[in-house]
């Protein structure tokens, strides 16, 4: 028996207990008794996981400050820039975010983080962030998010400027998932169907203002879209995200149109 199944086995009550919240309705605050299971399985589960792989990176001013900027773009949407998670999307979670300057948060180590940080959390709002992170920008996250409690807030974030086009193309991609797109549309055969194949969105001839426009006000553009709009994006976010969409050229997968 694996060491994984040996710990899950005698752990058998808290992770079951857990997975029968999924039963439960995501519109309510969760009681004491749930949060606490919720939260006991994922102690269990994620050190194991996580192994003792080692930070790389130096313990540095720089690498903090670099992992701050990367936080801006890929966590604080709801975790909130001083990573509180009091943030609309952060509360309305099942369960909702966890604060990041908590105690149960900060007693994490190293390499607990960048597991949850790459992989995800399952039966949490947490995504893996592995094909939009490098593990290095991870890493440097979880220079960040251990230092938040000494270092305060992270500013407002800034409008993405001077990026290459491969920048903001990957900084677009990052914002995909952030959004939840995948949720709704596929992309190389990964995603819901609810909305149009994304695989070739960049074949179709779409300008760069009819996309931003459309992010913004999706009824306008297309009468009768179930899309909802993104007024919490900023244009030059938006532009990002747009130039992502316009990269995608690769061969259709047969799903939407």
């Amino acid at each position: 028996m694996s060491r994984t199944v040996c710990h899950l086995t005698r752990c058998a009550p808290v992770v079951v207990g857990a997975l029968l919240l999924t039963a439960c309705t995501a519109t309510k605050t969760p009681s004491k008794m749930e949060t606490t299971l919720a939260n006991m399985a994922k102690d269990v589960v994620i050190p194991i996981e996580a192994g003792d792989v080692k930070d790389p990176l130096p313990t540095s001013p720089q690498v903090v400050e670099e992992g701050r900027q990367a936080y801006l773009q890929s966590c604080a949407l709801c975790h909130g820039t001083d990573g509180h998670g009091a943030t609309t999307i952060g509360r309305a979670m099942y369960p909702p975010v966890m604060d990041l300057t908590s105690p149960h948060v900060q007693h994490w180590n190293d390499a607990q983080l960048f597991w949850i940080i790459q992989n995800g959390v399952r039966l949490t709002g947490m995504p893996a962030w592995k094909s939009s992170l490098s593990e290095t920008d991870t890493w440097k996250i979880v220079a960040f998010i251990h230092a938040l409690p000494q270092v305060g807030p992270a500013p407002p974030a800034v409008a993405v400027v001077s990026k290459s086009e491969k920048e903001l193309i990957q900084y677009g991609r990052t914002l995909y998932r952030q959004e939840g797109c995948f949720m709704c549309h596929q992309l190389n055969g990964e995603g819901g169907k609810v909305g149009p194949d994304l695989t070739l969105e960049g074949t179709r001839g779409r300008s760069e203002d009819w996309l931003i426009g459309h992010f913004k006000d999706p009824t306008k553009y297309s009468p009768g879209s179930t899309m909802p709009p993104f007024p919490n994006l900023t244009d030059a976010q938006l532009k990002a995200l747009t130039a992502f969409l316009e990269s995608q050229k690769g061969q259709h997968n047969g799903h939407g149109k």
